[in-house]
């Protein structure tokens, strides 16, 4: 007679099922943040396209290694520290972080504590689909199906099937986007290369990481630009690279936000608030890129967050996200930089860099600014003799200067002697990389 077959318990079989849930087998993270090794002698003067996305100075801090150092794998121990105090900035999503505190609670092998934890979320917030999601995973391992929702499609599917498949796959990106804040977060202190300068009534400056799905809000204090909140959202469905209307696709560039529209002039579809940019802005246009309303916005009422690829192009973020962000985020100065990776670089290398740009570009800058250079005018070519325009002369410590691979946008305000209007009106300048020079493609009052 054969001994009968002894099933071992859920919980010894729990850290095997474990490997079917991404957000444990996926993260990985850079152990300290703080050790940045300072500016090289001769390092680029401006944004490198070519070089690799930073999330610690000088090493890749997410996704797999393309190198010879290898980042480690984040233990349960560490994911549960993570998800609870470090890492966590003060504004950070309370959702989110819940979210993979449970699943952390999950791979700990802690499975009582993570059902208790995804029950609250799920009655705290019934629109977060990937905490039902968590809930019933979760439960279904409770009951001896530790299979989870990453596990592997099975051969033949039906045609329901497979779109529920698929669905589970864009939860699965949604998770790991979501785990990428807290395994790999900006070094301590550090500041997008983006940012160049702020004026200093420029409050918050506003930076898009497309691959991360991440966006980074900015306070400036003291003249430098601090990390205040990081926020997980939903770009286009075709992803980053708007070119042409209809493309599915959100742009990548220097934009500005123009105004901030309430939900009482809103369709359900943007939830209860949007801020709008000036997409497609002067670089666009002479690019050839077509489109229009292009926003940050929120959630229709029926859903807590979008996966991370179903807009038509704009930045999707999450009810609370988007209350928090308009709550002190002014239209007209504050700037959106979308990009496809942030490059960060440390506070002195921030300060160096804008000490090597401004000083690089600030007589081009001032001179147009001043004597009112025609756009199609190569720097090359300008001349002392230029007639004056109208216009005060700018303080140059009053700009706000960003870039990105291949083009430098600066914004100022001066008072129009012209138009004798009070107060001051603001204006932009567009310059182009070309070759080594830098050419002035647009300038003009924006207000």
């Amino acid at each position: 007679m054969k001994p009968a077959f002894r099933r071992p318990p859920l919980r010894k079989l729990l850290p095997w099922a474990l490997l079917c849930v991404p957000l444990v087998f996926a993260a990985r993270a850079a152990i300290d943040y703080n050790a940045a090794p300072s500016a090289a002698p001769g390092s680029r003067l401006l944004y490198d396209p070519a070089a690799e996305p930073t999330g610690e100075l000088g090493s890749s801090a997410a996704g797999p290694s393309t190198g010879s150092v290898q980042q480690p794998v984040v233990s349960a121990r560490t994911l549960l520290k993570l998800t609870t105090s470090l890492s966590a900035l003060p504004n950070q999503d309370g959702a989110e972080r819940r979210l993979l505190h449970a699943y952390a609670e999950v791979a700990a092998g802690h499975l009582d504590a993570a059902r208790a934890q995804a029950e609250q979320l799920a009655r705290d917030y019934p629109h977060f689909s990937l905490a039902q999601l968590l809930l019933g995973d979760v439960m279904q391992a409770s009951v001896g199906n530790p299979a989870g929702f990453a596990a592997a499609a099975p051969p033949a599917l039906s045609k329901q099937q497979a779109q529920q498949h698929a669905r589970i796959l864009e939860f699965r990106a949604e998770a790991l986007a979501r785990l990428a804040a807290y395994t790999a977060p900006p070094p301590t202190g550090a500041i997008a290369a983006n940012l160049v300068a702020l004026a200093p009534d420029v409050q918050r400056a506003i930076v898009v990481d497309t691959a991360r799905s991440r966006l980074y809000l900015f306070e400036q204090r003291n003249g430098v630009p601090q990390l205040e909140a990081s926020y997980y959202f939903s770009q286009g469905k075709l992803g980053a690279g708007k070119t042409q209307v209809g493309d599915m696709k959100t742009p990548l560039g220097l934009y500005f936000i123009t105004r901030k529209i309430g939900a009482k002039d809103l369709k359900p579809l943007y939830g209860a608030g949007a801020l709008t940019l000036n997409y497609p802005n002067e670089w666009d246009k002479q690019q050839g890129h077509t489109g229009f309303g292009v926003w940050l916005h929120r959630t229709p009422p029926d859903s807590y967050a979008r996966v991370p690829l179903a807009s038509d192009g704009c930045v999707v973020l999450s009810n609370p996200d988007v209350r928090s962000l308009m709550a002190d985020t002014p239209a007209g100065s504050t700037p959106v930089v979308i990009t496809r990776h942030v490059q960060w670089l440390s506070a002195s290398q921030w300060g160096a860099q804008r000490q090597r740009i401004t000083t690089q570009l600030q007589p081009d800058i001032t001179r147009s600014a001043t004597q009112g250079l025609r756009p199609q005018d190569a720097l090359a070519a300008a001349s002392a003799a230029l007639a004056p325009a109208q216009t005060t002369p700018v303080n140059p410590g009053a700009f706000t200067i960003l870039q990105s691979p291949g083009q430098i946008v600066v914004q100022y305000s001066a008072a129009d002697s012209v138009a004798n209007t009070p107060g001051n009106t603001l204006y932009r300048q567009y310059w182009a990389q070309r070759s080594t020079q830098w050419q002035l493609i647009f300038q003009g009052s924006v207000s």
